[in-house]
């Protein structure tokens, strides 16, 4: 199997390359402001490590949400121009995929939405027990007493430690290939709320 991975979705940037049975990867926990400058270099320098010419990918993939808005369209968009340029299929996963496969059993993957809200999703190993939805932070307490929580960042009182997102990604690719899609327009973002220009237009 050869691929490229990223996720933009956050302030982190996450790079992976497979080449058969080598990997290679790129993480970077600063990156959110800096993506469309960072991320070009972050695939080269990660494709040359692994001597993968992205032409002989199998696959191109990009988480597409809940996250940054603007993350998400710039890693959405240059896994589709990859994906054009070479002619090859997209895998489209979401970031709470990512962050849930960092573990196994019941969790609830949790991105901190801001002002006490939460993007959140719950699984019980490989089956969805919830759907992805924008949560308060009294739901997130409630949820809290059946599920652990899993996040992509420190939230106090629910999430104290940072998980292996380059080995949640991995496994979130890996696990889903019965999903890679020959159109490409099926990789577009997953939002769960507007963003916030849309939210001041309304």
């Amino acid at each position: 199997m050869k691929y490229l991975a990223i996720d933009t979705s956050g302030d982190y940037l996450s790079v992976i390359c497979r080449n058969g049975e080598v990997y290679k990867t790129y993480y970077s926990e600063m990156a959110g402001v800096k993506h469309s400058v960072s991320l070009m270099p972050a695939i080269e320098e990660t494709a040359k490590n692994c001597n993968l010419d992205l032409k002989d990918a199998d696959f191109f993939c990009s988480t597409v949400g809940p996250g940054s808005f603007t993350g998400i369209r710039i890693g959405v968009a240059t896994v589709k121009g990859f994906a054009d340029a070479y002619n090859k299929p997209v895998l489209p996963v979401t970031t709470l995929e990512a962050i849930a496969y960092t573990e196994n059993g019941k969790r609830l993957a949790v991105i901190d939405a801001k002002h006490d809200h939460f993007y959140a999703q719950g699984f019980n190993g490989d089956m969805v027990t919830i759907q992805p939805k924008f949560i308060s932070k009294e739901e997130l307490i409630d949820l809290q007493k059946e599920y652990k929580i899993v996040a992509n960042g420190l939230i106090e009182g629910f999430c104290d430690k940072v998980p292996d997102l380059i080995g949640g990604l991995i496994n979130a690719v890996e696990g889903n290939t019965s999903r890679i899609t020959e159109n490409v327009d099926d990789l577009h973002p997953f939002y769960l709320r507007l963003s916030q220009a849309e939210e001041g237009r309304k």
